[in-house]
């Protein structure tokens, strides 16, 4: 496993790879008026679109090896919890690639094109509030590692849904204080360049404090056998 100061360091270096993501997205709208399509923010299968897919996956791949790993161990996270998060960031890598998001309207009838931000927001809230004993239990026991990951799912939420639902308030106030369509689509991409970094960096903080927290149970497991 990476020591603390290695995982620090990849902290640092991944941050200042995703200013540098936002500074090429902003820069390439200001220059020709839309984003170079590698660094698209808002587009699938572009350069941030598959880190922050990564991020997810790997994420996911955590309580996945620690499943594997104490399978046959009744102490807390339970397989249920582990399972569950697996699953869901699992899944969140590849809705990420594919925007599965989008797609919902297309499979569901009643769904309309909105709809899966309340749908997306309970399932980001819901198995908190299932595991709550759990979460707990983690506080008291990884508190570093725990704060960090809720920190982390804190900045996702507010980067995800926060700027989602600022968009339905900002539209058509920019329509009724600007009249240059160039401005309007700009402002629009400082939202998307800010809701996609605030998403990295959420995710960021979850990585490193999974990481610390496998790091201390898988040396935990070792002094035990």
């Amino acid at each position: 496993m990476l020591s603390q100061k290695q995982l620090n360091f990849l902290l640092v270096c991944l941050i200042t790879f995703e200013l540098f993501i936002v500074i090429i997205y902003l820069g390439s709208v200001l220059v020709s008026g839309k984003p170079y399509p590698p660094f698209d923010m808002n587009g699938k299968m572009t350069i941030p679109s598959l880190l922050q897919a990564l991020h997810l996956f790997l994420i996911g791949l955590i309580p996945l090896i620690l499943l594997f790993q104490e399978c046959h161990s009744q102490i807390y996270p339970s397989r249920w919890f582990k399972l569950t998060f697996a699953i869901l960031l699992i899944y969140g890598s590849i809705d990420e690639i594919w925007k599965v998001h989008l797609q919902l309207k297309n499979w569901i009838p009643w769904l309309d094109e909105r709809t899966w931000l309340p749908l997306y927001i309970v399932l980001f809230i819901l198995p908190l509030i299932i595991f709550y004993s759990e979460v707990r239990f983690l506080w008291r026991s990884y508190r570093q590692e725990t704060f960090l990951g809720l920190l982390g799912m804190f900045i996702f939420g507010i980067g995800g849904f926060g700027a989602e639902v600022f968009k339905d308030i900002a539209q058509p106030l920019l329509s009724l204080l600007f009249t240059q369509d160039f401005v309007i689509n700009f402002v629009e991409k400082i939202r998307i360049a800010f809701e996609e970094f605030l998403e990295l960096i959420g995710e960021n903080l979850v990585l490193y404090g999974f990481l610390l927290f496998l790091g201390k149970r898988l040396d935990k497991n070792q002094q035990k056998s």
